[in-house]
């Protein structure tokens, strides 16, 4: 390996990444400054639902291995490749029940979701959801330490109309009005069940898009107004105390990153007082003035979440959305989590797209332009929202997952009969952030690489010190000598370069400093150890 010193404010070296081409190429220059920190890293994740849990479910042992195996893992393989994506925080479906046996009323089948209570008895059973235990298992296995439990539904037992989904449009809760303390003690009761089996249960997410109608019988999933948000959040509070966990109330899983700073996505047919909607959600939930004010619960994480649905499309919408963002949840002192994304089908449309070719066609959405705008998502959300975690939504999914399901005619059509775990494009995207960017890992200033249509990277720094990490995405059809100048006050030597495009998944790449490329199209993650 080739080492670079380079003193405090004084660089003697520089390292260029490319790899070995005659052809010209522009030079970026970038330069990281890891003095100037910004927001601390705390995990990168994904969820279970829903065909994970059928994984887990039905599929023979070796294929269940070969998903965690992708999901969770921390190693490097005998070729110095990454076996996985070492994910840092899983995300568990506590479901409603729509799925109880081998039958499911939800339209589409594989999003069916088993519940700890058992409907006969009313009693928990946690020898219930055997596909949910085995992936909580095989992550705590495999070094993933943290869980978030999260609902889409109030068990069913517990809703309005002894159904999985709404099926009034006025974007109020399915929860019975009598059932805020039973649904607080039922997620706190098995959050303390978990537990005391040795997973660390860091989080619970009881309300899942609450300004989402819920009306359609595609999914479980029930909306919230603020007032029954604070009203759940309240008897949580209680329930986690009572049981003296240390488990934290994590909220709201909006819809939109802009439901939680404004009203830009209110519903016109939306019935409800403008305050009641759930919108604005930092000043309901933060603001001691708002009279949905619930900052002073001592459970209630000083966190907010949202999904990257719906601010995607343009890069100007990517950076105005998420700086707006990161502005008003620094204004309560809170901080901003991206819980949940991946490419919705109504948007697949490349003349909707920054950034696609024209002739973009695509039936899974997880080939590598999807994979390339994710990335981006992940930066933008990470640099402008300034994000403390980043989530993709379904680890295994037949279309739109980081893991495809697969049979012997293709893609999957009955969950229960998978053949094959084909890991994608989007695994080894995201797998540049998750696998390198360890939890406690400070993002840090890096300069010259922020051109969303060409290359823009982000820069990560170790609690220690020792090492650095950087992510750069090349958007452009061309090779990019990208040459690096690190501010560090030491000796920093590249331990290790890692490239995702069409033709690499998370593969190693050998270098020198002198021959090194950012291929077109492509992601690649640089690694420097600092002494």
């Amino acid at each position: 390996m080739h080492k670079m010193k380079i003193f405090y404010s004084t660089i003697l070296s520089a390292i260029i990444l490319a790899t070995f081409s005659d052809a010209f190429s522009d030079t970026i220059n970038a330069a990281v400054n890891p003095q100037k920190k910004f927001q601390r890293i705390e995990y990168f994740g994904a969820s279970d639902a829903w065909s994970t849990q059928y994984v887990g479910d039905y599929w023979e042992d070796f294929l269940k291995e070969k998903a965690a195996k992708l999901l969770f893992s921390q190693k490097f393989d005998e070729s110095g490749n990454p076996e996985g994506i070492g994910l840092s925080l899983w995300r568990v479906n506590l479901g409603g029940g729509s799925l109880e046996g081998d039958k499911s009323p939800i339209k589409f089948q594989w999003r069916g979701a088993r519940c700890f209570i058992d409907p006969k008895s009313g009693e928990i059973d946690m020898s219930r959801c055997e596909g949910l235990r085995y992936f909580m298992k095989k992550a705590k296995e495999y070094g993933c330490e943290d869980f978030l439990l999260f609902s889409n539904t109030p068990p069913i037992g517990m809703t309005k109309n002894g159904n999985y989904h709404k099926t009034e449009s006025d974007f109020r809760s399915n929860l019975k009005d009598d059932c805020y303390d039973d649904f607080a003690e039922y997620l706190a009761e098995v959050a303390k069940r978990l537990s005391d089996d040795g997973y660390g249960i860091k989080y619970i997410s009881p309300v899942n898009e609450p300004s989402w109608k819920w009306t359609t019988d595609i999914q479980e999933g029930t909306p919230w107004l603020n007032p029954e948000i604070k009203k759940l959040a309240v008897e949580l509070d209680k329930s986690l105390t009572k049981r003296g966990l240390t488990t934290k109330i994590f909220l709201s899983e909006a819809d939109s990153i802009q439901n939680i700073y404004g009203y830009d996505r209110v519903a016109k047919d939306n019935p409800n007082k403008r305050e009641d909607m759930a919108y604005n959600q930092l000043y309901a939930f933060f603001n001691p003035a708002s009279k949905d004010y619930i900052g002073n619960l001592k459970t209630l994480a000083r966190q907010i979440g949202a999904h990257s649905y719906h601010t995607h499309l343009r890069n100007s919408q990517m950076r105005d959305v998420r700086k707006k963002a990161a502005a008003e949840a620094e204004k309560y002192g809170v901080e901003f989590h991206q819980t949940e994304w991946c490419m919705l089908g109504f948007y697949a449309n490349p003349k909707n797209l920054d950034g696609f070719t024209m002739d973009w066609k695509s039936n899974t959405y997880n080939d590598m332009q999807t994979a390339l705008h994710m990335a981006k998502i992940i930066y933008s959300d990470l640099v402008y929202g300034q994000a403390h975690s980043w989530s993709y939504w379904v680890a295994s999914e037949i279309r739109d997952g980081i893991c495809a399901l697969i049979d012997a005619q293709g893609f999957v059509e009955d969950a229960k009969k998978g053949r094959d775990m084909r890991p994608t494009k989007l695994l080894w995207a995201l797998g540049n952030y998750s696998f390198f960017i360890r939890p406690g890992y400070d993002r840090v200033e890096i300069s010259g690489a922020d051109d969303m249509d060409g290359v823009m990277a982000s820069a990560y720094v170790s609690p220690g010190g020792d090492k650095i990490v950087a992510v750069f995405i090349n958007m452009t059809h061309e090779e990019q000598n990208a040459e690096i100048s690190i501010n560090c006050g030491g000796n920093a030597e590249l331990a290790g370069l890692y490239k995702t495009d069409e033709r690499s998944d998370l593969a190693k790449i050998d270098f020198d400093s002198d021959s090194i490329k950012l291929a077109p199209r492509s992601i690649t993650t640089a690694v420097w150890n600092v002494e």
